[in-house]
């Protein structure tokens, strides 16, 4: 459908996994791409969605179901889990609208919400990885002086969605409508672009409230902590034989760091593309038009963006591939009639009993011998 009017150079589209993402917009053609590459976008995209939406589901609701999974860190994954889906439900659908057709063909009301949620979901997400890595550097370093509650987890969370909400609400009033053209049929095009009174305005928010408060000082937090963890961690001697219970709990807590940190650093690489090009855009000099840079940017712009939005569904697989909890929960989800976790927690707790009785045993045995070689001698 041909546009009888058409934007300048300077017009974008700025609806995407991060809630302002800036796409050149050729209204030339409705549809952007070629009909195999659309194919590629819709199977990627679905791809992703039904991964990250069932594969969260499945981390809340083995945290509500299994009561031994209740604890304070878990809440705060279930807490990720939700802003997961939240980025799953309002991101990838917009996101992969965007990249097929030129037009915003939502609406109004959908330009504003879609923009203001996906930037709430991401918002809460880095947040809620702050608070994991917080409540497990306390854990850690100070186990005996200062721990999170179940009554300060639920604070902290209410604080990260009220944070979450109020942060992205310029979203709401500066996300609007701009008419590109019309068709042959008359009807009207408009993209979802964001306006600011002015372009400086939006540059401040957008490294105040995007950049640094919501990427760059978060991860910092969640770096320190984790360096100050390890720290802890390799400096703290290793239990012994005698206290092998000790040491099987000690090794979980290992693992449970290095899950937390692996989502951490997968979470950092997912987004850091698309804050890397749209720092470029929004901070940087106009690229010129038709130049390398250009190209660079329109073609990196879609991975980028699929990239951050994959990320939510990347958090269900690091638990089932690092987390022996989780993936006994998710059987006992799958196959609620197979107590999955309760026999592995039984399993456990026999080969510990096994060995214990058999250390009792052979130390009877040598006690036994013992005596009989004192006897011997005596004779």
């Amino acid at each position: 459908m041909p546009v009888q009017e058409t934007l300048g150079k300077d017009n974008y589209l700025f609806i995407n996994a991060t809630s302002h993402f800036i796409l050149n917009v050729n209204p030339g053609n409705y549809f952007r791409h070629s009909n195999f590459i659309s194919a590629v976008f819709v199977a990627a995209y679905v791809f992703i969605f039904v991964l990250g939406f069932v594969g969260n589901v499945f981390v809340v609701g083995v945290v509500l179901r299994i009561r031994q999974m209740r604890t304070v860190t878990n809440y705060f994954i279930v807490n990720l889990a939700i802003a997961d889906m939240l980025v799953i439900l309002f991101c990838i659908p917009a996101t992969l609208t965007s990249n097929l057709v030129t037009p915003w063909i939502l609406g109004l009301f959908l330009c504003k919400a879609v923009a203001y949620l996906q930037g709430v979901s991401v918002c809460a997400s880095v947040n809620t990885l702050v608070s994991i890595s917080v409540d497990r550097f306390l854990a850690i370093c100070f186990p005996m002086r200062c721990q999170i509650t179940s009554r300060g987890c639920r604070v902290i969370i209410t604080a990260i969605w009220l944070f979450s909400f109020t942060i992205t609400l310029p979203w709401t009033v500066y996300f609007k409508l701009l008419l590109i053209g019309r068709t042959e049929d008359n009807d009207q095009l408009y993209v979802c672009r964001e306006i600011w009174p002015t372009e400086r305005m939006g540059v401040i928010y957008f490294i105040v409230a995007n950049l640094v408060l919501c990427y760059l000082f978060p991860l910092t937090i969640i770096l320190l902590c984790y360096i100050f963890i390890w720290r802890t961690v390799w400096r703290r001697q290793m239990p012994g034989e005698g206290v092998h219970n000790n040491g099987m709990i000690h090794r979980s807590k290992i693992k449970v760091i290095k899950m937390l940190f692996i989502v951490v650093l997968v979470f950092m690489g997912s987004w850091l593309p698309l804050y890397a090009i749209f720092t470029r855009i929004k901070v940087g000099e106009p690229y010129q038009e038709n130049s390398m840079e250009e190209f660079i940017i329109q073609v990196s712009s879609p991975i980028a963006q699929w990239l951050g939005a994959s990320n939510s569904c990347m958090n269900p697989v690091l638990y089932a591939f690092f987390n022996n909890k989780f993936r006994a929960g998710f059987r006992t989800v799958l196959f609620p009639r197979k107590p999955c976790f309760e026999n592995a927690g039984n399993i456990r707790m026999f080969s510990l009993r096994n060995q214990t009785v058999g250390t009792s045993a052979r130390t009877r045995r040598a006690s036994s011998l013992q005596k009989d070689n004192g006897k011997t001698n005596a004779i």
